[in-house]
């Protein structure tokens, strides 16, 4: 037994050592070969100086609107991430937007005051849409349609009398003085409602056939919409009446609370239907 015992421990001891592993050995470029590496990436670092500098976007972006600001700032890190070596870290899309509303006129900026909690892109986007010409973004009611473009709608006929309303949801006003003229025919209501989205979705079927904002039965779905930018006033909607009723016969001016209060307001003496209406309404 001890011989055996020798015998294994000797066999292991004169077993021969393995070789150590060895890494393959990788081919040394040739001068050629690492000239044309440095010329590729001296090509794409001036591409990249040229793209990615905040003085290009600045220009691209008088050819963008928000939305395609946004997708821009999607295609890559470099153009939408924040810059450690820029002001307030901002990208160099928002860059762009920053600078875009600050080419803007006196009036214009005074009209968009910025929201703590609102990026530089949204700003612009109001900016935008100041610029542009009335537009109703939003049709509720089955008796309405857009006659042409969509700063005119016209009712559909229809075997009962329905009341159904446009919306101009995308044209937000929070400081300054802003006039409209609308032009109606018969019975025609006219005025200004908060920033509210009304969604189909939302509803049953059939429950938008009729639609006012001033409806307590739409209250408590509008007012749901409520944000801090809305501050404390208690006026949600108002407008100026150009049907006949019992209060008087030439108009009526209304506003409405939303939360609690129902409808208050004054008559028009002398106000005409189916003459065009201005609306000045003055946030300052």
């Amino acid at each position: 037994m001890k011989t055996d015992t020798f015998s294994l421990k000797s066999l292991e001891t004169n077993r021969a050592p393995k070789p150590p592993a060895t890494k393959p050995i990788q081919p040394t470029p040739s001068p050629m070969t690492r000239t044309r590496n440095a010329v590729k990436r001296q090509k794409l670092a001036t591409v990249e100086s040229a793209l990615f500098n905040p003085d290009v976007m600045f220009l691209l972006a008088a050819l963008l609107d928000a939305r395609d600001l946004c997708q821009v700032s999607l295609t890559c890190k470099t153009l939408g991430g924040e810059r450690t070596d820029a002001v307030d870290g901002l990208s160099l899309v928002e860059e762009a937007a920053r600078r875009q509303f600050e080419c803007a006129s006196v009036w214009e900026r005074s009209c968009l005051p910025k929201y703590d909690d609102e990026g530089w892109i949204e700003l612009y986007h109001h900016l935008l849409m100041l610029r542009s010409r009335l537009s109703f973004d939003q049709l509720v009611g089955d008796n309405i349609q857009y006659g042409g473009d969509k700063s005119i709608v016209k009712l559909i006929s229809t075997d009962q009398p329905r009341s159904s309303c446009a919306l101009c949801s995308n044209h937000v006003m929070r400081s300054g003085k802003h006039f409209a003229v609308f032009t109606g025919r018969g019975s025609t209501r006219v005025g200004v409602v908060r920033p509210v989205q009304i969604k189909r979705r939302d509803f049953g079927e059939g429950a938008l056939k009729i639609f006012i904002p001033s409806w307590s039965s739409f209250w408590r779905y509008q007012i749901g919409q409520r944000t801090a930018r809305w501050t404390d006033s208690n006026i949600h909607c108002c407008s100026v009446s150009t049907t006949n009723n019992i209060f008087a016969d030439d108009g009526w001016s209304r506003w409405w609370d939303w939360t609690s209060h129902g409808p208050a307001g004054v008559s028009i003496d002398g106000f005409q239907s189916n003459t065009p209406i201005g609306l000045l309404l003055d946030l300052d």
